[in-house]
C-alpha cells in the first residue's frame, strides 16, 4: 500500500463517517475503495468494520456532548440486533470469493438507487415485531452493513416516532455495539487488514465527530442531498470498476 492508497482511504473515510453519522450508505464508498486497496470482497468487507468501530464510538461521544442519546432504548434494541450480527458474520466468512463480490456489488447498487428517494413510513414498531425487526438488521448489518443506518433511521424515526437528531444518536450506539462481536467473528474467521482499517478509521472518526457535532448544533435535514451526492458516487463507482481495479 502507497501514499496514493492511503490517501484515498482517509478521504473516503472522512466522508463516510460523516455520511454514515447523519443518515447511512456510507459503506457504499467505504466496500469498493476497500476492496480496490485489499483485491478481496470478504477481506474488505470485514476491515470495514474496524472503521466502523471507531467511527461509532467517537460518533456517539459526539451526540452525548448534547445529550441525545437514549441508552437505555438503544441498549434494548442492540440485544437482538447483535445476535444477528453474529449470525451474519458467520454467513460473511463462509461464502466464496465470488459469491460475496456479487453480494456487495448487489447491495451497494441497491442501496445506492434507494438513496435518490425518500424512506417511506414505518409503521408503529411494538414488541416483540420490533425485536424482531431489530433481528433482522443485525443480521444483515453483520453480513454487509452497507444501507442499514437508512433501515435503522427508518425504524427508529417512523417506527419509534424519535426526532431524526435523537434517532441518529440511537443509531450510533446501537452500530457500535453490534460492531464489536462482529468484529470478533472476522477476526477470528476471516482476514482483517489491521493497517489499511485503521487508515479507513482516522478518516471516519474525523467525519463522524464533524456530523455529529453539526447535527447536535443544526438539524440535519439538509443532510439528505450529501447522501443522494454520496450514492450517485457509488453509483458510477459501481459502473466503471464493479470489483474494483486490480
Amino acid at each position: 500500500m502507497d501514499l496514493f492508497h492511503g490517501t484515498a482511504l482517509v478521504l473516503t473515510g472522512l466522508l463516510a463517517g460523516f455520511v454514515n453519522t447523519l443518515a447511512g450508505g456510507g459503506s457504499t464508498l467505504t466496500l469498493p475503495v476497500l476492496e480496490w486497496v485489499i483485491g478481496s470482497p470478504g477481506a474488505a468487507n470485514a476491515t470495514n468494520r474496524i472503521g466502523l468501530l471507531f467511527q461509532n464510538a467517537v460518533a456517539v461521544a459526539g451526540f452525548q456532548t448534547g445529550r441525545k442519546v437514549a441508552y437505555r432504548l438503544a441498549l434494548r434494541l442492540s440485544v437482538p440486533a447483535a445476535a444477528g450480527a453474529v449470525l451474519g458474520a458467520w454467513i460473511a466468512t463462509v461464502l466464496r470469493p465470488g459469491t460475496m463480490r456479487v453480494a456487495l456489488s448487489t447491495a451497494v447498487a441497491l442501496v445506492a438507487v434507494s438513496a435518490l428517494f425518500r424512506t417511506p413510513r414505518t409503521p408503529r414498531l411494538k414488541s416483540p415485531f420490533l425485536e424482531l425487526v431489530f433481528l433482522g438488521i443485525g443480521i444483515y448489518m453483520g453480513f454487509l452493513q452497507a444501507g442499514a443506518g437508512f433501515a435503522l433511521l427508518a425504524c427508529l424515526v417512523g417506527g419509534l416516532g424519535l426526532d431524526l437528531v435523537r434517532a441518529n444518536a440511537v443509531k450510533v450506539t446501537i452500530v457500535f455495539v453490534i460492531t464489536i462481536p462482529a468484529l470478533i467473528v472476522f477476526g477470528l474467521r476471516s482476514e482483517l487488514h489491521l493497517v489499511v482499517g485503521l487508515l479507513l478509521a482516522g478518516g471516519m472518526m474525523a467525519g463522524a465527530w464533524i456530523a455529529s457535532r453539526l447535527a447536535v448544533l443544526k438539524g440535519t435535514r439538509w443532510i439528505r442531498w450529501v447522501v443522494v451526492v454520496a450514492a450517485l458516487g457509488a453509483i458510477v463507482k459501481l459502473m466503471l470498476f464493479p470489483s474494483g481495479p486490480r
